[in-house]
């Protein structure tokens, strides 16, 4: 089934160009590599709950401070959707991976870095399958997938992303959030420091989920530099049209 471009957010490309090798590692070349003309993705896998609905899965990837949260709290509470902070639901975890495996996750996130996959997997298929069975389908993972390698875990599990939605801004955008952010959240990872190790990040790991996703046809941009309510209202929309598809 063909879908229309979202054209309220984004500009018509159809250019298929894109090439990994030619990533400079900014942020303009990251919005380089975006897909603006969506359609259907890729074919059906085996779903992992049996005879339960699948799940209908959004991911919205962004940088450090560029508002995934905000909306996806927000989208979650009107459209009756399950909102899984990827980051939350490590930090509640860490304890408990601390003492039964040795991992750090708290120092893993402080430090910028990547949790192992294997672990983001895990903790992440838990949730996915307890909204499922609780009867909740439409699912927005906020934070993920933030490296190739979990997206690809992911899918091989047997779970379907159906679009990714790529919140972009500019550094300076999403530093200012993150510092006003920083005066209430008691986020450890909240400071300077820990956003330009985690913005690089992103810049050196998204290229390949961004292209990843714009050849299965289910990528879409959000333009979060402007006022919080008007990202929302669009986004709202857009959301509502990917479930509904």
């Amino acid at each position: 089934m063909q879908k229309r471009s979202w054209t309220t957010m984004m500009e018509n490309n159809d250019s298929d160009s894109f090439n990994p090798s030619d990533y400079s590692g900014d942020e303009n070349s990251v919005q380089q590599a975006v897909q603006t003309k969506v359609t259907d993705g890729a074919g059906d896998v085996a779903n992992p709950l049996g005879e339960l609905e699948r799940p209908q899965i959004i991911c919205v990837i962004g940088g450090p401070g560029v508002g995934k949260g905000t909306q996806c709290k927000k989208l979650a509470d009107d459209l009756s959707a399950a909102h899984l902070s990827v980051g939350d639901l490590l930090r509640a975890e860490a304890s408990r991976v601390l003492a039964e495996e040795g991992t750090d996750i708290v120092a893993i996130m402080e430090d910028g870095k990547l949790v192992p996959k294997e672990l983001v997997q895990e903790v992440l298929k838990r949730y996915v399958d307890q909204k499922v069975q609780q009867g909740i389908t439409r699912i927005l993972l906020d934070g993920f997938p933030r490296s190739m390698d979990q997206m690809t875990l992911f899918e091989s599990s047997g779970f379907k992303i159906k679009a990714v939605l790529f919140f972009q801004g500019s550094r300076k955008t999403l530093l200012d959030r993150v510092r006003k952010r920083a005066k209430t959240s008691g986020r450890v990872d909240d400071n300077d420091d820990t956003f330009d190790k985690r913005y690089q990040g992103f810049l050196d790991e998204s290229p390949e989920i961004i292209r990843s996703s714009k050849q299965k046809k289910i990528l879409w941009e959000v333009d979060c530099n402007r006022e919080l309510g008007v990202i929302y209202e669009e986004t709202m929309e857009l959301v509502k049209h990917i479930f509904s598809g």
